[in-house]
Protein backbone atom coordinates (compact mmCIF):
# COMPACT_ATOMS: atom_id res chain seq x y z
CA UNK A 1 0.00 0.00 0.00
CA UNK A 2 1.49 3.15 -0.70
CA UNK A 3 -0.22 6.77 0.35
CA UNK A 4 0.42 9.95 1.12
CA UNK A 5 0.83 10.84 5.06
CA UNK A 6 2.78 12.98 7.31
CA UNK A 7 4.68 10.88 9.79
CA UNK A 8 6.55 11.64 13.59
CA UNK A 9 10.48 12.71 12.40
CA UNK A 10 11.17 9.66 14.55
CA UNK A 11 9.63 6.93 12.41
CA UNK A 12 10.69 8.94 9.40
CA UNK A 13 14.33 9.45 9.97
CA UNK A 14 16.91 7.56 8.44
CA UNK A 15 14.74 6.61 5.23
CA UNK A 16 16.95 8.33 2.72
CA UNK A 17 13.90 7.64 -0.42
CA UNK A 18 11.71 10.13 1.62
CA UNK A 19 9.38 7.94 2.23
CA UNK A 20 7.92 6.29 5.66
CA UNK A 21 7.63 2.08 5.47
CA UNK A 22 5.13 1.09 7.95
CA UNK A 23 5.57 -2.36 8.44
CA UNK A 24 7.52 -1.79 12.09
CA UNK A 25 4.88 0.57 13.24
CA UNK A 26 3.06 0.31 16.22
CA UNK A 27 0.60 -2.22 17.02
CA UNK A 28 -2.32 0.42 17.42
CA UNK A 29 -1.68 1.24 13.49
CA UNK A 30 -0.47 -1.85 11.72
CA UNK A 31 -1.38 -3.25 8.67
CA UNK A 32 -1.32 -6.71 7.73
CA UNK A 33 0.78 -5.74 4.76
CA UNK A 34 3.56 -2.81 4.40
CA UNK A 35 2.34 0.97 4.20
CA UNK A 36 4.33 3.44 2.65
CA UNK A 37 3.45 7.02 3.09
CA UNK A 38 4.54 9.43 0.97
CA UNK A 39 5.03 12.82 3.04
CA UNK A 40 2.56 15.63 2.56
CA UNK A 41 4.73 18.07 3.99
CA UNK A 42 6.80 17.60 0.86
CA UNK A 43 6.21 20.23 -2.35
CA UNK A 44 3.89 18.87 -4.88
CA UNK A 45 6.00 18.18 -7.62
CA UNK A 46 8.62 16.37 -5.31
CA UNK A 47 5.50 14.21 -3.69
CA UNK A 48 4.66 13.19 -7.03
CA UNK A 49 7.97 12.04 -8.14
CA UNK A 50 8.55 10.18 -5.12
CA UNK A 51 5.02 8.74 -5.39
CA UNK A 52 5.53 7.41 -9.00
CA UNK A 53 8.82 5.98 -8.02
CA UNK A 54 6.82 4.06 -4.89
CA UNK A 55 4.88 2.48 -7.29
CA UNK A 56 7.49 1.82 -9.72
CA UNK A 57 9.30 -0.01 -6.92
CA UNK A 58 6.57 -2.07 -5.63
CA UNK A 59 4.52 -2.46 -8.68
CA UNK A 60 7.88 -4.31 -10.43
CA UNK A 61 6.54 -7.58 -7.70
CA UNK A 62 2.53 -7.09 -8.44
CA UNK A 63 0.67 -8.34 -10.40
CA UNK A 64 -2.12 -5.69 -10.91
CA UNK A 65 -2.25 -2.33 -9.65
CA UNK A 66 -5.07 -0.89 -7.54
CA UNK A 67 -5.33 2.73 -7.58
CA UNK A 68 -7.73 4.62 -5.60
CA UNK A 69 -8.93 8.05 -6.97
CA UNK A 70 -6.02 10.28 -7.87
CA UNK A 71 -4.27 8.17 -10.37
CA UNK A 72 -1.83 10.20 -11.94
CA UNK A 73 1.34 9.00 -10.25
CA UNK A 74 0.91 5.30 -10.79
CA UNK A 75 -0.45 6.24 -14.36
CA UNK A 76 2.94 7.41 -14.84
CA UNK A 77 4.79 4.74 -13.20
CA UNK A 78 2.72 2.32 -15.09
CA UNK A 79 3.85 3.79 -18.60
CA UNK A 80 7.24 1.39 -17.61
CA UNK A 81 5.50 -1.42 -16.22
CA UNK A 82 2.73 -2.25 -18.19
CA UNK A 83 0.46 -3.94 -15.52
CA UNK A 84 -3.09 -4.19 -15.49
CA UNK A 85 -4.35 -1.18 -13.74
CA UNK A 86 -7.88 -0.92 -12.19
CA UNK A 87 -8.68 2.30 -10.51
CA UNK A 88 -11.45 3.13 -8.17
CA UNK A 89 -13.32 6.45 -8.48
CA UNK A 90 -15.39 8.30 -5.73
CA UNK A 91 -15.08 11.93 -6.67
CA UNK A 92 -14.21 14.70 -8.84
CA UNK A 93 -10.83 15.36 -8.32
CA UNK A 94 -10.80 18.68 -10.76
CA UNK A 95 -13.62 19.82 -9.13
CA UNK A 96 -12.20 19.20 -5.44
CA UNK A 97 -9.16 20.86 -6.13
CA UNK A 98 -10.63 24.01 -8.33
CA UNK A 99 -13.03 24.65 -5.29
CA UNK A 100 -10.05 23.58 -2.68
CA UNK A 101 -7.80 26.14 -4.41
CA UNK A 102 -10.97 28.82 -4.82
CA UNK A 103 -10.52 28.36 -8.94
CA UNK A 104 -14.26 28.18 -8.41
CA UNK A 105 -17.14 29.48 -5.92
CA UNK A 106 -16.79 27.11 -2.71
CA UNK A 107 -20.68 26.22 -3.14
CA UNK A 108 -20.76 25.37 -7.29
CA UNK A 109 -22.06 21.99 -7.91
CA UNK A 110 -20.75 19.25 -9.43
CA UNK A 111 -23.13 19.23 -12.18
CA UNK A 112 -22.61 23.03 -12.60
CA UNK A 113 -18.89 22.16 -12.58
CA UNK A 114 -19.13 19.46 -14.90
CA UNK A 115 -20.79 21.16 -17.84
CA UNK A 116 -19.77 24.92 -17.92
CA UNK A 117 -16.60 26.33 -19.51
CA UNK A 118 -13.84 26.87 -17.43
CA UNK A 119 -10.21 28.92 -17.03
CA UNK A 120 -6.90 27.35 -18.75
CA UNK A 121 -5.97 26.19 -15.17
CA UNK A 122 -9.33 24.08 -14.56
CA UNK A 123 -8.94 22.59 -17.75
CA UNK A 124 -5.86 21.46 -17.58
CA UNK A 125 -6.55 19.96 -14.14
CA UNK A 126 -9.95 18.15 -16.30
CA UNK A 127 -7.80 17.02 -18.93
CA UNK A 128 -5.18 15.50 -16.87
CA UNK A 129 -8.52 13.26 -14.90
CA UNK A 130 -10.27 12.24 -18.21
CA UNK A 131 -6.47 10.89 -19.56
CA UNK A 132 -5.37 8.98 -16.59
CA UNK A 133 -8.65 7.41 -16.03
CA UNK A 134 -9.08 6.50 -19.75
CA UNK A 135 -5.63 4.45 -18.77
CA UNK A 136 -7.16 2.06 -16.54
CA UNK A 137 -8.27 -1.21 -17.48
CA UNK A 138 -11.08 -1.11 -15.34
CA UNK A 139 -12.71 1.82 -13.39
CA UNK A 140 -14.64 1.21 -10.26
CA UNK A 141 -17.44 3.49 -8.66
CA UNK A 142 -19.45 3.36 -6.17
CA UNK A 143 -22.53 4.36 -7.40
CA UNK A 144 -24.09 4.88 -10.97
CA UNK A 145 -24.14 8.48 -10.21
CA UNK A 146 -20.59 8.20 -10.33
CA UNK A 147 -20.36 5.89 -12.94
CA UNK A 148 -22.56 8.60 -14.95
CA UNK A 149 -20.07 11.46 -14.83
CA UNK A 150 -16.70 9.18 -15.35
CA UNK A 151 -18.27 8.24 -18.81
CA UNK A 152 -18.84 11.82 -19.55
CA UNK A 153 -14.77 12.31 -19.23
CA UNK A 154 -14.57 9.92 -22.15
CA UNK A 155 -13.92 6.64 -20.52
CA UNK A 156 -16.04 3.78 -22.70
CA UNK A 157 -18.75 3.13 -20.89
CA UNK A 158 -18.14 -1.11 -20.62
CA UNK A 159 -14.58 -0.32 -18.77
CA UNK A 160 -17.01 1.72 -15.92
CA UNK A 161 -18.60 -0.99 -13.28
CA UNK A 162 -19.86 -0.02 -10.24
CA UNK A 163 -19.57 -2.03 -7.09
CA UNK A 164 -21.25 -0.49 -4.02
CA UNK A 165 -19.90 0.73 -0.52
CA UNK A 166 -20.35 -1.35 2.43
CA UNK A 167 -20.00 -1.05 6.07
CA UNK A 168 -20.39 -2.99 9.14
CA UNK A 169 -22.40 -1.17 11.98
CA UNK A 170 -20.37 1.00 13.70
CA UNK A 171 -21.93 0.82 17.13
CA UNK A 172 -21.92 -3.23 17.11
CA UNK A 173 -20.40 -4.37 20.31
CA UNK A 174 -19.91 -1.52 22.06
CA UNK A 175 -22.89 -2.63 24.35
CA UNK A 176 -24.57 1.07 24.78
CA UNK A 177 -28.67 2.13 24.65
CA UNK A 178 -29.19 5.80 23.99
CA UNK A 179 -29.84 6.06 27.76
CA UNK A 180 -26.44 5.04 28.62
CA UNK A 181 -24.53 6.56 25.62
CA UNK A 182 -25.61 10.25 26.65
CA UNK A 183 -25.07 9.68 30.31
CA UNK A 184 -21.24 8.80 29.04
CA UNK A 185 -21.06 12.15 26.57
CA UNK A 186 -23.18 14.52 29.09
CA UNK A 187 -26.11 14.65 26.66
CA UNK A 188 -29.53 15.93 28.31
CA UNK A 189 -31.78 12.82 28.49
CA UNK A 190 -34.27 15.36 27.15
CA UNK A 191 -32.82 16.73 23.92
CA UNK A 192 -33.95 16.09 20.14
CA UNK A 193 -30.45 15.29 19.13
CA UNK A 194 -29.42 15.92 15.27
CA UNK A 195 -25.89 14.78 14.16
CA UNK A 196 -24.13 15.83 11.52
CA UNK A 197 -20.64 13.97 10.65
CA UNK A 198 -18.86 16.24 7.64
CA UNK A 199 -15.74 17.73 6.54
CA UNK A 200 -16.53 21.57 6.77
CA UNK A 201 -16.86 22.56 3.16
CA UNK A 202 -18.95 25.20 1.76
CA UNK A 203 -20.41 21.86 -0.28
CA UNK A 204 -21.67 19.79 3.16
CA UNK A 205 -24.77 22.14 4.09
CA UNK A 206 -24.06 22.13 7.40
CA UNK A 207 -25.23 26.17 7.06
CA UNK A 208 -28.81 24.68 5.81
CA UNK A 209 -29.31 22.39 8.92
CA UNK A 210 -28.09 25.31 11.62
CA UNK A 211 -30.49 27.42 9.90
CA UNK A 212 -33.38 25.05 10.15
CA UNK A 213 -32.21 24.51 13.71
CA UNK A 214 -33.42 28.27 14.41
CA UNK A 215 -37.24 27.52 13.11
CA UNK A 216 -37.10 23.77 14.32
CA UNK A 217 -36.34 25.04 18.04
CA UNK A 218 -39.86 27.23 17.93
CA UNK A 219 -41.49 23.62 18.11
CA UNK A 220 -38.81 21.73 19.84
CA UNK A 221 -36.77 24.16 22.16
CA UNK A 222 -35.08 21.19 23.46
CA UNK A 223 -33.51 20.32 20.05
CA UNK A 224 -29.57 20.53 19.77
CA UNK A 225 -26.92 20.25 16.42
CA UNK A 226 -23.48 18.11 16.90
CA UNK A 227 -21.31 18.81 14.31
CA UNK A 228 -18.76 15.91 14.13
CA UNK A 229 -15.50 16.92 11.75
CA UNK A 230 -13.28 19.85 10.29
CA UNK A 231 -12.17 21.89 7.74
CA UNK A 232 -12.04 25.34 5.81
CA UNK A 233 -15.93 26.26 6.94
CA UNK A 234 -15.86 25.85 10.44
CA UNK A 235 -15.29 29.38 11.29
CA UNK A 236 -18.28 30.64 9.34
CA UNK A 237 -20.59 27.85 10.82
CA UNK A 238 -19.50 28.94 14.29
CA UNK A 239 -19.89 32.44 13.47
CA UNK A 240 -23.56 31.48 12.11
CA UNK A 241 -24.16 29.23 15.02
CA UNK A 242 -23.40 31.99 17.66
CA UNK A 243 -27.12 33.39 16.48
CA UNK A 244 -28.09 30.43 18.44
CA UNK A 245 -28.55 30.45 22.37
CA UNK A 246 -25.35 28.88 23.79
CA UNK A 247 -24.47 25.11 23.26
CA UNK A 248 -27.94 24.50 20.89
CA UNK A 249 -25.22 23.96 18.07
CA UNK A 250 -21.84 22.29 19.16
CA UNK A 251 -18.98 21.40 17.37
CA UNK A 252 -15.98 18.75 18.52
CA UNK A 253 -13.80 18.82 15.28
CA UNK A 254 -12.78 15.54 14.19
CA UNK A 255 -12.87 12.70 16.74
CA UNK A 256 -12.19 8.55 16.42
CA UNK A 257 -14.01 6.33 14.68
CA UNK A 258 -15.28 4.17 17.78
CA UNK A 259 -15.82 7.37 19.76
CA UNK A 260 -18.60 9.24 16.88
CA UNK A 261 -20.27 5.45 17.73
CA UNK A 262 -21.26 6.84 20.67
CA UNK A 263 -22.83 10.13 19.39
CA UNK A 264 -24.43 7.89 16.88
CA UNK A 265 -26.27 5.28 19.38
CA UNK A 266 -27.23 8.85 21.29
CA UNK A 267 -28.58 10.86 18.31
CA UNK A 268 -32.26 10.97 17.38
CA UNK A 269 -31.33 11.64 13.28
CA UNK A 270 -28.39 11.30 11.15
CA UNK A 271 -28.63 14.60 8.57
CA UNK A 272 -26.29 14.28 5.64
CA UNK A 273 -27.68 17.41 3.45
CA UNK A 274 -24.30 17.93 0.75
CA UNK A 275 -24.84 19.31 -2.16
CA UNK A 276 -22.52 16.21 -3.71
CA UNK A 277 -22.23 12.92 -2.43
CA UNK A 278 -20.89 9.86 -4.15
CA UNK A 279 -21.80 7.31 -2.09
CA UNK A 280 -21.90 8.37 1.56
CA UNK A 281 -20.10 5.91 4.40
CA UNK A 282 -21.27 8.08 6.99
CA UNK A 283 -24.74 7.72 5.96
CA UNK A 284 -24.18 3.98 5.16
CA UNK A 285 -23.33 3.46 8.55
CA UNK A 286 -26.40 5.28 10.07
CA UNK A 287 -28.46 3.44 8.39
CA UNK A 288 -26.67 0.20 9.24
CA UNK A 289 -27.08 1.15 12.47
CA UNK A 290 -30.54 1.87 13.32
CA UNK A 291 -30.31 5.96 12.72
CA UNK A 292 -33.22 7.37 11.11
CA UNK A 293 -31.85 9.65 7.99
CA UNK A 294 -32.30 13.24 6.52
CA UNK A 295 -30.32 13.65 3.28
CA UNK A 296 -30.32 15.82 0.28
CA UNK A 297 -31.76 14.51 -3.04
CA UNK A 298 -28.36 14.20 -4.94
CA UNK A 299 -26.04 12.26 -6.28
CA UNK A 300 -25.52 8.72 -4.47
CA UNK A 301 -27.73 9.70 -1.94
CA UNK A 302 -30.85 8.99 -3.91
CA UNK A 303 -29.54 5.10 -4.70
CA UNK A 304 -29.66 4.64 -0.67
CA UNK A 305 -32.21 6.47 0.39
CA UNK A 306 -36.25 6.16 -0.99
CA UNK A 307 -38.40 9.47 0.66
CA UNK A 308 -40.77 7.67 2.88
CA UNK A 309 -39.72 4.33 3.33
CA UNK A 310 -36.65 4.15 4.32
CA UNK A 311 -35.54 7.81 5.22
CA UNK A 312 -36.14 11.50 4.00
CA UNK A 313 -35.02 13.34 1.51
CA UNK A 314 -34.95 17.14 1.27
CA UNK A 315 -33.62 19.20 -1.78
CA UNK A 316 -29.89 20.84 -1.07
CA UNK A 317 -30.06 24.23 0.27
CA UNK A 318 -33.77 24.01 1.10
CA UNK A 319 -34.03 25.29 4.79
CA UNK A 320 -37.67 24.93 4.94
CA UNK A 321 -37.74 21.64 3.70
CA UNK A 322 -35.10 20.34 6.34
CA UNK A 323 -36.63 21.87 9.32
CA UNK A 324 -40.07 20.05 8.08
CA UNK A 325 -38.20 17.22 7.77
CA UNK A 326 -36.21 16.53 10.99
CA UNK A 327 -39.39 17.69 12.61
CA UNK A 328 -41.45 15.22 11.60
CA UNK A 329 -38.17 12.26 12.56
CA UNK A 330 -38.32 14.03 15.95
CA UNK A 331 -42.63 14.12 16.38
CA UNK A 332 -43.33 11.18 14.79
CA UNK A 333 -41.18 8.25 16.65
CA UNK A 334 -42.81 5.48 15.36
CA UNK A 335 -42.86 6.75 12.03
CA UNK A 336 -38.92 7.25 12.39
CA UNK A 337 -38.64 3.84 13.62
CA UNK A 338 -40.28 1.89 10.94
CA UNK A 339 -37.57 4.14 8.51
CA UNK A 340 -34.94 3.21 10.59
CA UNK A 341 -36.22 -0.64 10.40
CA UNK A 342 -36.25 -0.76 7.26
CA UNK A 343 -33.06 0.95 5.90
CA UNK A 344 -31.44 -1.38 8.16
CA UNK A 345 -32.64 -4.69 7.07
CA UNK A 346 -31.58 -2.75 3.51
CA UNK A 347 -28.18 -2.93 4.26
CA UNK A 348 -28.13 -6.37 5.57
CA UNK A 349 -27.61 -7.93 2.57
CA UNK A 350 -24.97 -5.48 1.18
CA UNK A 351 -21.89 -6.95 2.95
CA UNK A 352 -18.45 -5.85 3.07
CA UNK A 353 -17.53 -9.46 2.33
CA UNK A 354 -19.93 -8.79 -0.98
CA UNK A 355 -18.09 -5.93 -1.83
CA UNK A 356 -14.51 -7.29 -1.62
CA UNK A 357 -15.52 -10.49 -3.42
CA UNK A 358 -17.14 -8.03 -6.05
CA UNK A 359 -14.01 -6.22 -6.24
CA UNK A 360 -11.76 -9.04 -6.48
CA UNK A 361 -13.62 -9.97 -9.22
CA UNK A 362 -12.73 -7.17 -11.03
CA UNK A 363 -9.12 -7.61 -10.82
CA UNK A 364 -9.42 -10.74 -11.93
CA UNK A 365 -11.17 -9.79 -14.95
CA UNK A 366 -8.51 -7.16 -15.86
CA UNK A 367 -5.91 -9.80 -15.74
CA UNK A 368 -7.72 -12.44 -17.95
CA UNK A 369 -8.60 -9.16 -20.32
CA UNK A 370 -4.89 -8.75 -20.57
CA UNK A 371 -4.46 -12.14 -21.40
CA UNK A 372 -6.44 -12.98 -23.45
CA UNK A 373 -4.68 -9.50 -25.34
CA UNK A 374 -1.44 -11.45 -25.05
CA UNK A 375 -0.13 -8.89 -22.15
CA UNK A 376 0.88 -9.37 -18.79
CA UNK A 377 1.09 -13.06 -19.81
CA UNK A 378 2.26 -14.55 -16.36
CA UNK A 379 -0.55 -15.06 -14.65
CA UNK A 380 -3.14 -16.10 -17.42
CA UNK A 381 -3.04 -19.02 -15.98
CA UNK A 382 -3.49 -18.27 -12.79
CA UNK A 383 -6.33 -16.22 -13.46
CA UNK A 384 -8.35 -18.55 -14.55
CA UNK A 385 -8.31 -20.67 -11.27
CA UNK A 386 -9.15 -17.46 -9.42
CA UNK A 387 -7.66 -14.90 -7.74
CA UNK A 388 -7.72 -15.76 -4.16
CA UNK A 389 -6.74 -19.85 -4.88
CA UNK A 390 -3.54 -18.61 -6.68
CA UNK A 391 -2.17 -15.77 -4.28
CA UNK A 392 -2.75 -12.84 -6.79
CA UNK A 393 -0.27 -9.55 -6.09
CA UNK A 394 -1.64 -5.95 -6.05
CA UNK A 395 -0.04 -2.79 -4.93
CA UNK A 396 -2.63 -0.74 -3.72
CA UNK A 397 -2.35 2.93 -4.31
CA UNK A 398 -4.73 5.08 -2.20
CA UNK A 399 -2.90 8.86 -2.79
CA UNK A 400 -4.77 11.80 -1.37
CA UNK A 401 -7.43 10.55 1.32
CA UNK A 402 -5.86 8.30 3.68
CA UNK A 403 -6.46 9.51 7.23
CA UNK A 404 -4.13 7.85 9.98
CA UNK A 405 -4.23 4.21 12.20
CA UNK A 406 -7.92 3.79 11.22
CA UNK A 407 -7.10 3.17 7.49
CA UNK A 408 -10.78 5.24 6.97
CA UNK A 409 -11.22 7.56 4.10
CA UNK A 410 -12.43 11.45 4.35
CA UNK A 411 -15.98 10.81 3.65
CA UNK A 412 -16.57 7.21 4.34
CA UNK A 413 -16.23 6.74 7.96
CA UNK A 414 -17.42 7.99 10.70
CA UNK A 415 -14.10 9.76 11.71
CA UNK A 416 -15.25 13.47 11.56
CA UNK A 417 -12.85 13.83 8.23
CA UNK A 418 -15.58 14.32 5.63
Amino acid sequence: MITYGDAPASRSAGIPSGAEHRANAPAACRYPYQVTRIPRTRPAASRLALFAREVLRAGRAADLLFVSDYGLPATVANLALCKPLVMKIVGDFAWEYAVRHRLVPPDEPLEHFQRRRHGPRVRALQRMQAGYARRADLIVTPSRYVAAYVVGWGVPPERVRVVQNAVTDPTAGLGLDSRTARAELGIDLAADVVLVVARLTAWKGVDTLISALRGLRAQRPNALLLVIGDGPDRLRLEALAGALPPGTVRFFGEMAHERVARYLIAADVLALCSGYEGLSHVLLEAMTSGVPVVASAVGGNLELVRDGANGLLVPFGDIAATRAALLRLLEDRPFATRLAAAARTERRDRTVERMVDETLGLFEAALVARAGRGEHGRRAGATRLGWRETGGLACGVAPPRSTGCAGARDDERLVGRG
